[in-house]
């Protein structure tokens, strides 16, 4: 064990984590977390959210977990800290190594349930690993990709890593590599699976969520539709698709939400989607709240 390397490294994550001010942390942090990272490069770390996770520390995005104690969307996470509730069921849609899957398993508790989509071949078995890892009962994982309709589409990602930027949208990454998967859509699949339809769905799918969304429309439609967390890549089509089903949009700005006509005019890359004529997501959103303006 290197003293000189181990010393540094737990100052440099106690003030990531502990310290209040958040000004330069990011800078700081790039200038030695690749310089600061142990070897060996998977590691067991504890979130303080109830749940264990091994990290891939050549991977950007779980080193930055591994060093701040936790995820870059953290003020999404704590939005669903406060409208999930025990008994909830929980869609993860592009689940990756199970952050948000294994937070919502904790908030949902045993009466409730999270059913995990992951089609990336890094992804899945990190994502089976953390799950391993963290004994829970009340989570269905399934290697499958969501769209528009059920058969086989060709996934893009990169396959040394977990890669958070798979894709069934061709990307112009030369490291990228075609998979075949098998793929699902919303309504076919809830019809399928049974059950309660979910309270929640967190969709993160670089880009293919209009073709998730038009594979939902009965669910979407329904007389108990869903609230909706999306990674806002195609934000004309997708607001125009959700707002013609009757939903509203709120935008996360300095730790607030708030409602958002304009999704051009979005500053944060992820949506929160609620029905205003549903009583459910009115009390749950009172929890926030959601500010107007």
């Amino acid at each position: 064990m290197d003293i000189f390397k181990v010393i540094p490294r737990e100052l440099l994550r106690g003030y990531l984590k502990y310290f209040p001010l958040r000004d330069g942390k990011i800078s700081i942090y790039k200038l030695f977390n690749e310089h600061l990272a142990p070897l060996p490069e998977l590691v067991e770390v504890q979130i303080k959210l109830g749940f264990k996770l091994l990290l891939d520390l050549n991977e950007p995005s779980q080193r930055l977990i591994y060093f701040f104690g936790n995820y870059d969307e953290r003020h999404e996470i704590a939005m669903l800290r406060k409208l999930l509730v025990p008994g909830d069921v929980f869609w993860d849609i592009g689940a990756n190594i199970g952050f948000y899957t294994l937070t919502a398993s904790t908030l949902v508790g045993p009466e409730g349930l999270v059913v995990a989509f992951e089609p990336g071949p890094q992804a899945w078995r990190a994502l089976m690993a953390n799950l391993h890892l963290n004994h829970r009962t009340n989570i269905i994982p399934f290697k499958m990709a969501v769209t528009d309709a059920y058969g086989w589409v060709t996934l893009y990602s990169r396959p040394e890593i977990a890669d958070g930027g798979a894709s069934i949208i061709p990307r112009p990454d030369p490291a990228c590599h075609p998979d075949l998967c098998p793929a699902v859509n919303l309504d076919g699949f809830y019809k399928d699976f049974g059950g309660a339809p979910p309270t929640f769905i967190k969709l993160d799918v670089e880009g293919a969520e209009d073709r998730v969304l038009a594979g939902g429309r009965r669910l979407l439609a329904g007389p108990d539709p869903p609230l909706l967390l999306i990674e806002m890549n195609n934000p004309q089509s997708v607001s125009d698709y959700l707002q013609n089903l009757g939903f509203v949009g709120a935008q996360l700005y300095r730790r607030r939400w708030y409602l958002l006509q304009d999704p051009l005019r979005a500053k944060s890359r992820n949506m929160l989607w609620f029905h205003p004529d549903h009583d459910g997501h009115r009390r749950r959103l009172a929890r926030i709240p959601v500010i107007e303006g």
